[in-house]
Formats: C-alpha cells, structure tokens, sequence
C-alpha cells in the first residue's frame, strides 16, 4: 500500500508539472530512470515467460505421443502451467515492459529519428508477434498434438535468444556498430543453436 500510495504521489507530481508548465530538473530524469526501471524489470519477467513457456510446449508435444494414464496427466498438468504462466506472468509483464519503454521514448523522443531505434522497435513488433503465437501454440495443444514436433519446438524457442541478442547490443551501443556486433553474435550463436539441437536430437533417438 506504501509503494501504491509513493508511486501515485509521484505520477501526481508529474501530471501537476505538465498541467503548471513548470520546468522540473529535478522530476524529469527521476522520470526517466522510473520507466527505465519498469522496462528492465518487465523485460527481464517477459523473457523469462517467453523461454518457458515454449520449453513447456515441448514437454507438452511429448506428452502428446504418451498413450497411456501418464500422457493423459501430464498434459492436463502442461495445459494449466502454460495458461497460468501466459496470462499471469508473460502478458503483463510484456504490458510493463511497453509502458517503460513508451515512457523513456516520450522523455528522449530525439531516438525516434535514429536508425537503431527503428530497428530496435521493429525487432519488439516481432517480439509482440512471437508472443501472441505462443498464445496460438497454446490453445492447439490444448486439443490436440500440434503439428510441429518437439524437436521443431526446440527451435522455435532459440528464435527469442537471437532477438535478445540484437534488442540489447543496441540498446547498449545506441548506434548501428552495435547493430553489426549483434549480426555476428546472432551468426555464430544461431549456427551453434541449431548444431546443437541437432546433436540433442539424436542422442534422444539412440
């Protein structure tokens, strides 16, 4: 109730700023540093959502190929763990992470006209897109085994890794050099992801 009742005070002050047109030294980088801090903190929960779950659709896909009494528990106990964990966990946290970085964007609105950061926000539309496909991925499993195989999901959850990758080597650089650092990171790491995907894949089938 403390921390409800500081963060109302705080944002009153902010309104109240705005509404006087009185300059703020003071209140505008307290404001920058808020949304950078809700940002981080949503940013870290939203991926740490999005790598679960689908590792879930992979135990969830192999359940599937269970026949028995164990198959039919185990995907009961799948369904419930990724319903929780999309809508308690990884949909606000994505709420968050936009509303910080919608925040910072409005107090450094000069970022808008720089090329990272249109490359940037293009990778969070994708981000958003990947993770309304995990809602999609969700409610086929539900019904049923999905088309893809669990190998396929495996893959499927390095996609977020590479884009991780990118979003934070710009983030941090602020230009295109760390845009060009990331491609080779993004190169190298997915080439080792699918090798070693590949390697998994047939120790399981030996």
């Amino acid at each position: 109730m403390l921390a409800l009742n500081t963060l109302g005070h705080y944002l009153f002050l902010v309104l109240q700023s705005y509404h006087r047109s009185i300059p703020a030294p003071y209140l505008w980088p307290m404001s920058y540093l808020f949304f950078k801090s809700l940002h981080i903190i949503g940013f870290v929960s939203w991926f740490a959502g999005i790598f679960y779950i689908v590792r879930l659709f992979v135990y969830h896909r192999e359940a599937w190929d269970m026949e028995n009494e164990t198959g039919k528990i185990l995907r009961a106990q799948y369904e419930v763990m990724e319903g929780r964990l999309f809508y308690i966990i990884q949909t606000p946290a994505m709420i968050i992470t936009l509303i910080g970085g919608i925040g910072m964007l409005i107090i450094n609105n000069s970022w808008l006209t720089q090329g990272w950061m249109h490359l940037k926000l293009t990778l969070v539309v994708g981000l958003i897109l990947y993770h309304f496909s995990n809602l999609r991925q969700l409610n086929i499993l539900k019904k049923g085994p999905s088309s893809m195989s669990s190998f396929n999901y495996r893959l499927y959850n390095e996609l977020p890794t590479l884009v991780l990758i990118a979003i934070v080597m710009m983030a941090v650089w602020k230009n295109l050099n760390g845009l060009w650092l990331g491609l080779v990171l993004l190169l190298v790491l997915g080439v080792l992801f699918f090798a070693a995907a590949k390697w998994y894949r047939r120790i399981r089938e030996k």
